[in-house]
């Protein structure tokens, strides 16, 4: 009986607690945003998020803690969690909702980003874009919904607030995984890699 319970207890602590522990154990996610719809399918920003490695399309790369290209004088570090912030922003880090009540929602959650921002962020100088709308008051930023796919995992995140047309819901990130494991990640990175060394040495030339 004492062997059942442990076995019990057990099963229960390795089961995903919320929504967020269960993007957590996927591990390998792609994060796309206008500027990446309609584009080459890997286009985006790519993270492991285990080993906090990630790709930023053409731009910088963080592989076994070595960064690649990047701006600024960001070590790696700063520069994963930045890109960490800005494209998976505290909507889904704060969200604490089980698969029960995703499933009861159709899918669908739909809030305040009062639920959702994080205080911290909207304390630095150059805050996330989640946390930048939320401080513009003339964008009247109401309501924020986040779709998930059969996984309960994130697919779209949208966000109600006054933009260029109007007062409307406007897609923010969209969400997708298309590696399969560590290898189909690392393959993605090297050729990323390779991509901005060749970026650097066309820039020497010029």
């Amino acid at each position: 009986m004492a062997v059942l319970k442990m076995l019990i207890v057990n099963i229960v602590q390795k089961q995903p607690k919320d929504v967020y522990d269960i993007l957590l154990s996927q591990r390998f996610i792609l994060v796309q945003d206008k500027n990446d719809w309609g584009k080459q399918w890997s286009t985006g920003v790519g993270f492991d998020l285990k080993d906090k490695e990630l790709y930023n399309s053409y731009f910088a790369v963080i592989k076994r803690n070595k960064l690649y290209g990047g701006y600024g004088n960001y070590g790696t570090k700063e520069m994963y969690q930045r890109s960490f912030n800005r494209e998976i922003p505290s909507i889904l880090v704060n969200l604490k909702i089980s698969p029960d009540e995703i499933k009861k929602n159709n899918y669908q959650i739909t809030g305040s980003p009062n639920r959702f921002v994080d205080d911290k962020l909207m304390k630095e100088e150059y805050p996330p874009e989640f946390e930048a709308i939320y401080l513009n008051k003339k964008r009247q930023f109401t309501k924020v919904r986040i779709t998930y796919n059969k996984e309960f995992l994130p697919t779209k995140i949208e966000w109600y607030y006054k933009g260029g047309e109007g007062i409307k819901w406007y897609t923010c990130r969209t969400y997708s995984y298309p590696f399969k494991n560590k290898s189909d990640f690392d393959k993605k990175l090297d050729e990323e890699i390779k991509t901005i060394k060749e970026i650097q040495k066309e820039n020497e030339g010029d």
